[in-house]
């Protein structure tokens, strides 16, 4: 068994010196993966003097160097040979600048199986059957939009009856769109159905659709809203967590107990997930340092600086280390759940890439 497959077995929420030591040894395996088999990231490293062999203890991890995540945008990079690929995931469906993901097999199976157990661990998974709202793009047109991948994963994770993706591909405009009038007709025909509903997607949408329509009706005590993609080009129509949830409660049923978000990045791919109190909790399939901006410096715990984010599921990808332009801290939670946890804090810089959650906005004022 690989070290990354004994890892992918452990609780991702546990801490403990075994389950640290789960994560070292696998995050080696994968940077001696990539640096073997990826020249860029062999003379990268190189050039800054860090081999994987020097892995060795925790504090070593923080000093493995990050790949720009906006090298994914302008490049094609990946690891594995182009005919062992089985899936390419993108960040934007159309325009803008585009970050691709390459797996190979054992790599899907590897996300799927810790998107899994993360929202497992966070009692988000069930087997009794859900009716599913997608607010995201139809995965049958989308087949290689990241966000339209997450989603259709997250309805695996339960039982599944009716899914409505939000989202439609229009022949004639050639273009997606927001089929508004089939998310008020969906919504009420699951409030009639007598089964629970799951809502998936970017809350800017959900709330400009609720407070248009002036949707007031009751999904039930067990529906669940699960939102990701933020509010990218909405910000000033954004709400705080808290009174979005309240206003989710007060217009759907659904208790502000299963309203979570969801952190990703397709470059990435792990999923930081909300739990009961709000917060993204960091799971032990990856590690998030903060950075200064000047000098890339380790900021210590609470401290705002640029995101660094290390994981080692993906073989086929060379982003064992990735560093963003996205501001943030890590922080604490009293939860009960062990970890850190993640505290967005917005995009670095004065320019904008318009990816799939900007678009999807865009959709509102066509």
């Amino acid at each position: 068994m690989s070290e990354t497959e004994k890892l992918l077995n452990s609780n991702p929420f546990e801490f403990s010196e075994t389950t640290r030591s789960l994560f070292l040894a696998s995050f080696k395996e994968n940077a001696l993966h990539h640096y073997k088999n990826h020249t860029f990231t062999k003379r990268l490293w190189d050039k800054l003097g860090f081999h994987p062999s020097s892995i060795n203890n925790e504090e070593d991890l923080a000093k493995v160097p990050g790949t720009m995540v906006h090298l994914f945008k302008e490049h094609e990079l990946r690891t594995a040979k182009k005919e062992d690929l089985v899936l390419t995931l993108t960040s934007s469906g159309t325009g803008g600048q585009k970050s691709q993901q390459f797996l190979d097999q054992q790599s899907l199976d590897n996300v799927k199986k810790l998107a899994l157990s993360i929202h497992q661990s966070l009692g988000m998974a069930s087997d009794k059957e859900y009716n599913y709202l997608c607010f995201t793009y139809d995965p049958k047109v989308a087949n290689d939009l990241g966000t339209a991948f997450t989603d259709e994963l997250l309805t695996n994770f339960t039982g599944k009856k009716e899914v409505y993706y939000a989202i439609q591909w229009q022949e004639d405009k050639k273009d997606f769109a927001l089929n508004e009038e089939g998310v008020v007709e969906t919504l009420k025909h699951f409030a009639a159905s007598g089964v629970s509903t799951r809502i998936l997607g970017f809350p800017a949408l959900l709330f400009e659709v609720i407070e248009k329509h002036n949707i007031k009706l009751n999904l039930g005590p067990d529906s669940w809203l699960q939102t990701g993609g933020g509010w990218k080009g909405k910000a000033d129509k954004e709400i705080p967590k808290k009174e979005f949830r309240k206003f989710i409660e007060e217009r759907l049923g659904i208790p502000q107990k299963n309203q979570r978000d969801l952190f990703g990045m397709v470059e990435h791919g792990i999923p930081y997930v909300d739990c009961e109190l709000g917060n993204l909790h960091i799971p032990n399939y990856a590690r998030v340092y903060v950075r200064s901006p000047h000098d890339l410096s380790l900021r210590q715990k609470g401290e705002r600086g640029l995101l660094h984010f290390l994981c080692s599921y993906n073989f086929s990808y060379p982003a064992p280390s990735l560093l963003t332009t996205d501001y943030g801290r890590v922080g604490a939670c009293t939860c009960g759940i062990k970890g850190d946890v993640l505290i967005l804090e917005g995009r670095a810089g004065v320019s904008k890439h318009k990816g799939c959650a900007l678009k999807a906005l865009e959709l509102l004022e066509k």
